[in-house]
């Protein structure tokens, strides 16, 4: 028999059957601080080597969209790297945040590669990652694309605990 759903402060069924808590939108926060400074880092070195190597950068229309272009690729790659990896990202290590089910499993292969899809529609619209505060247990729309969410590794940690 399955576990009955928790119920939320509002009669609504909790989506998320486990007792680990959610990350807090300060701890995802770090997490993506973590992430986006390397894939800044990593969008230098390719303009680097790129100048290195004899490119020029040319600030024509043409120019500009290649090598605007180049930031969200590098940061696609990124993204999807971890996920065929089935880990979680840098930042989210750095951070002590795991990633796990809605019953409290590790993810599989699937659940990671929707998370991935579920974070691109979630960055290219916004309105998924602002989905958080209207969400009552603070999930994204990846978390729930993918039936996956970010925990503290230690759910005693008293830097992001939620009041």
């Amino acid at each position: 028999m399955p576990p009955k759903p928790r119920t939320l402060g509002t009669s609504v069924e909790a989506v998320i059957y486990c007792e680990a808590p959610v990350a807090t939108p300060l701890h995802r926060a770090a997490a993506a601080a973590v992430d986006w400074s390397l894939v800044f880092i990593a969008y230098g070195l390719f303009l680097a080597i790129y100048r290195v190597a004899g490119g020029e950068f040319v600030m024509n229309r043409t120019g500009l969209l290649l090598l605007g272009g180049a930031l969200p690729l590098i940061a696609l790659v990124y993204m999807l790297l971890y996920a065929i990896a089935g880990s979680e990202t840098a930042g989210m290590q750095c951070t002590r945040l795991a990633v796990v089910t809605f019953d409290g499993e590790r993810p599989e292969r699937k659940h990671w590669m929707l998370r991935f899809l579920g974070s691109c529609l979630s960055h290219g619209t916004v309105l998924g990652m602002l989905w958080i505060f209207a969400d009552e247990e603070g999930l994204t729309w990846q978390d729930h694309i993918s039936d996956t969410f970010p925990t503290p590794r230690e759910f005693n940690n008293q830097v992001f605990q939620r009041r």
